[in-house]
């Protein structure tokens, strides 16, 4: 299990195509993802609704969880969706 802390860089925030793009990741990876709030406020990769309830918009951290296989090859990619929307 991985846990670290990224902020989002994308100017739109965490929208519906880059949450798609995380879904993609964890389905493909095989992997467990969680996002954390400092406030505590969670949500799984595997929910549209729990990411986009977070609004995780420029500037939000995140306490991002991986579990499972590849993990460090998964919170890298993670990390690509914050930071450069990943091609999106």
């Amino acid at each position: 299990m991985i846990n670290k802390h990224l902020t989002v860089r994308i100017p739109a925030g965490l929208h519906f195509r880059a949450l798609g793009k995380i879904q993609k990741i964890s389905r493909e990876q095989q992997c467990t993802i969680v996002f954390q709030k400092e406030n505590g406020e969670s949500a799984n990769a595997t929910s549209y609704f729990e990411m986009l309830a977070l609004c995780a918009i420029l500037g939000t951290t995140l306490k991002v969880t991986v579990d499972g296989p590849n993990e460090t090859k998964v919170i890298t990619m993670i990390q690509e969706v914050f930071e450069y929307g990943a091609g999106i």
